[in-house]
């Protein structure tokens, strides 16, 4: 498409549960060279919506942004379907799985045309300035495309080393309000130190020359949450992959950033979020943080046990945890955490030792108990070494692998009937409870003269003790009944299993129904 017919030059398209700060700056970062960008949010059911305002306003680029490896199929139907509606528009796309995977992208997805890989600020705009001229696409660092039958690849482009000079990210008109307050993500840095074995942040930085973790400076950070407040915004979620506090420059980083938040008057009326390794809370700095509004810290846990942090190569132990806890039980700092319970070299042993640690971890109804399964994304170490030794199995936008005890397939499935809909539906009691936990943080910062908040987090904090207990109660039963039988005997007596569910379905359903009727009062 010649860029001289389009009344829009850039259409990024991306998933937005909330605002895609990816795909957002680079949106800023054309916008303030000059190229007409915007922003329009992928939904499941949508595409009538893209396609209708692509054909409004003619963008020369779509670009897609490819946030999570399983919609791989998605947005190949979505592309699909817009070329079949006669869309002209050069189609490219980025993310970490186009990244690292562009063959694999480019071959399941053959109406794109190009793919932008690493950060996509500065390759995008040479995209655009030589759309016109594909053979010079050569010349352009950071990209993939077809050069006949064969895929190109130019060499990475450097990482950007100062992430100040990058505008504000393009917000949306309006914030997202929770209680009536302005809601906002934001970005302090980019990419990570440490290399966890499942995590594909590492592999997405890792080609591309410069330094792997990148800060900007306090005040640029201070400057944008202003900017932010004063559009309404009074909760901010942090979204870098961890808050460091191991070097003196990690720990200057931190001091400045409080002390520019405390020489402007809305450090005491905004709340916020971050990410931070359990071998990096450091109870000075929390607490100075908190002075300026940190109210929660998300804790990549992962696993309670020696093996399983081994095999995510986390580089700290059992005891590193609770020492980490416990200074976040000595400042009163709320929390919340991941955890993978099955990994592939897990067994009845470890599983049943995390199933302890989850015990500790959420006594007294701190946190709801939850846990996920190992995803090996593409590319990352674990990812490598399933499929060398051969148990790598399933599409590449759903890759899964086979445990080295079968048994444990079994266990899985039947955590998966039971446990599905509990643990990672939206209506499910374990996000509900993650919401009415968050609801009480939140009204203790804001409305505590309006509510009896004590009064309503002891209620949230007694319901998640039920379900803490119901979910761990059906979880040592399932383990204690598998561990010593073989594989056809625990499929030949199920029904047993079965039978387990029925008290715990309907703890959930009078959990659920207290929920609806919990209100602060």
């Amino acid at each position: 498409m010649n860029k001289t017919n389009s009344k829009l030059d850039v259409l990024l398209v991306g998933y937005e549960e909330e605002e895609n700060l990816g795909i957002r700056s680079v949106a800023a970062f054309l916008n303030h060279n000059g190229v007409k960008t915007d922003v329009e949010p992928y939904l499941d059911n949508f595409k009538d919506n893209i396609l209708q305002r692509i054909l409004e306003d003619q963008p020369a680029i779509v670009g897609f942004s490819l946030m999570f490896q399983r919609m791989l199929p998605d947005f190949a139907n979505l592309i699909k379907y817009l070329r079949e509606n006669e869309v002209k528009s050069h189609f490219t796309i980025g993310g970490h799985y186009p990244t690292i995977e562009y063959k694999g992208t480019l071959e399941a997805i053959p109406q794109i045309n190009t793919v932008i890989r690493h950060e996509g600020e500065e390759t995008f705009l040479e995209l655009y300035k030589f759309l016109n001229d594909p053979d010079l696409w050569f010349k352009i660092k950071g990209m993939a495309f077809r050069n006949g039958k064969e895929l190109k690849a130019t060499p990475p482009r450097p990482l950007i080393k100062n992430l100040d000079s990058l505008p504000f990210i393009m917000r949306n008109k309006e914030p997202e309000k929770y209680r009536g307050l302005g809601v906002g993500s934001i970005l302090a840095s980019r990419g990570c130190y440490y290399n966890c074995s499942f995590c594909s942040v590492h592999k997405f930085y890792k080609d591309a020359p410069g330094s792997k973790k990148r800060s900007r400076t306090p005040l640029n950070v201070v400057l944008e949450m202003e900017n932010l407040y004063k559009k309404g915004v009074k909760i901010f979620s942090f979204k870098d992959e961890d808050l460091g506090t191991k070097t003196t420059e990690q720990k200057e980083w931190i001091k400045n950033f409080a002390y520019e938040l405390r020489k402007r008057d809305f450090a005491s009326k905004i709340l916020w979020r971050i990410s931070c390794r359990v071998d990096e809370v450091n109870k000075n700095l929390l607490l100075e943080l908190k002075n300026v509004g940190l109210s929660f810290v998300y804790l990549g846990i992962e696993s309670g046990n020696k093996t399983g942090l081994n095999v995510f190569n986390k580089h700290y132990q059992p005891e590193d945890i609770y020492r980490a806890l416990n200074t976040l039980d000595e400042i009163s700092m709320d929390f919340e955490y991941g955890f993978m319970l099955f990994e592939p070299d897990c067994t009845f042993d470890t599983i049943m030792k995390d199933i302890d640690f989850l015990k500790i971890l959420c006594k007294n109804g701190k946190v709801p108990v939850h846990f996920t399964k190992m995803f090996p994304y593409v590319g990352t170490s674990l990812f490598l070494q399933l499929k060398k030794e051969g148990r790598l199995i399933g599409p590449p936008e759903s890759p899964d692998y086979r445990y080295l005890d079968k048994r444990i397939e079994l266990l899985e499935t039947f955590f998966s009937q039971v446990l599905y809909n509990t643990l990672f539906e939206k209506n499910g009691v374990t996000n509900l409870l993650q919401k009415a936990k968050f609801d009480s943080v939140v009204l203790k910062k804001f409305y505590s003269n309006l509510y009896d908040v004590k009064s309503y987090s002891e209620s949230v904090r007694d319901l998640i003790i039920i379900y803490n207990d119901s979910v761990l109660n059906i979880m040592y039963k399932a383990v204690n009944f598998m561990k010593n039988k073989e594989y056809a005997d625990i499929l030949y007596n199920w029904d047993i299993l079965e039978i387990l569910v029925h008290d715990m379905l309907n703890t959930e359903m009078n959990i659920k129904n207290e929920l609806e009727t919990l209100k602060p009062v």
